[in-house]
């Protein structure tokens, strides 16, 4: 089961990622195209709730929900030692159910991606609308297909160094052109001390998608798209308002709901 093991070292092996900055971004975007002050949000995807708990010590209402148990245990742990007032939930998004309207939406790190069908990304999409009050926004990124078309298969190498443990995850990609799917092998090599302590391997398929093809779905389920725009991981900006081009490889999408 995917974000099984890799869950329980999530925070490690992304303990690098601007979490901060991006929430920044994001806040950038809800003021841009939302017609009425944000103040609740719902984190589709949440993983271990670093984006979410980040919202609410911002001051907006927050409530996340992710597959993976592992993760948001790790995720109620953290509320729990800040006393912070958000909610976490185990529910898989393709059936999400809270009984409850947010301001917004966010699906974020390419979680839509896990949606391998039209069918299943419809069914999404008509639960999150479902979620948002009149004129809510719903903001994700996701992997555009023409970044991953040309390259048949590739190899990554990192390391994360932090309290004293050490961590390798090699991941290798190849990519499927009669579905647009990229077949991700990721193996992790945790060490503590000089002491391998745990190895792994999970297999992700994400699918990519062309904006024309997003675009399309988002109408299809009562959405009206106001943009495509560049991420860039490693920039100040990781959610930008820039325009997407051949090299961008992430791309995040601002919708609203008709």
């Amino acid at each position: 089961m995917i974000y099984s093991k890799y869950g329980e070292y999530y925070d490690l092996i992304y303990g690098d990622k601007n979490h901060d900055g991006e929430c920044k971004n994001l806040v950038s975007y809800f003021r841009k195209f939302s017609e009425c002050k944000i103040k609740s949000i719902l984190d589709v995807g949440c993983g271990t709730g670093n984006h979410a708990i980040l919202f609410a010590e911002k001051g907006y209402s927050v409530v996340g929900i992710d597959s993976s148990e592992v993760m948001i245990n790790q995720a109620k742990r953290k509320v729990e030692r800040k006393g912070l007032p958000v909610e976490f939930f185990v529910q898989d998004m393709r059936k999400l159910s809270l009984g409850r309207k947010f301001d917004a939406v966010l699906c974020l790190f390419g979680t839509l991606g896990y949606l391998i069908n039209d069918v299943e990304i419809l069914a999404v999409l008509n639960r999150v609308k479902n979620h948002l009050e009149a004129g809510g926004l719903f903001v994700f990124d996701f992997w555009p297909a023409y970044a991953y078309a040309g390259r048949e298969s590739w190899r990554s190498v990192g390391e994360i160094e932090k309290d004293e443990t050490y961590a390798v995850r090699i991941m290798y990609g190849t990519f499927n052109p009669e579905n647009q799917q990229v077949n991700l092998t990721i193996k992790c090599n945790i060490i503590e001390g000089r002491r391998l302590t745990d190895s792994f391997q999970e297999e992700h398929r994400i699918r990519t998608f062309a904006l024309p093809e997003l675009a399309h779905l988002l109408n299809e389920e009562g959405f009206k798209p106001l943009g495509f725009f560049k991420i860039d991981w490693q920039a100040r900006t990781t959610y930008s308002l820039e325009k997407v081009d051949l090299h961008t490889t992430n791309v995040a999408c601002v919708a609203k709901k008709r």
